[in-house]
């Protein structure tokens, strides 16, 4: 099976090269809009990355405290020692 997924892997690397090659110039040009809309692409994927970022914002900093040893065991037990209610 390991050789049939390689084997994929040269055929249309080979096919894809092939039509590389052999391709005329396509005398075409980029319009003013499309700059306009990889910018926006691009903001929104800014946009994204920094909404799952404040999402996961808690794992992200107890991780950092666990990995440079500050403050992880003690954060527990304020949390154990406030909740004791019913």
């Amino acid at each position: 099976m390991r050789f049939k997924v390689g084997r994929i892997a040269v055929i249309s690397t080979t096919a894809l090269g092939g039509m590389m090659a052999f391709t005329a110039p396509a005398q075409a040009y980029i319009d003013p809009g499309t700059g306009g809309m990889l910018l926006q692409l691009l903001l929104g994927g800014v946009a994204g990355a920094l909404v799952i970022g404040k999402l996961y914002w808690l794992k992200i900093k107890e991780r950092f405290q666990a990995v440079f040893g500050r403050g992880a065991k003690s954060h527990e037990t304020d949390d154990r020692g406030s909740g004791s209610g019913s």
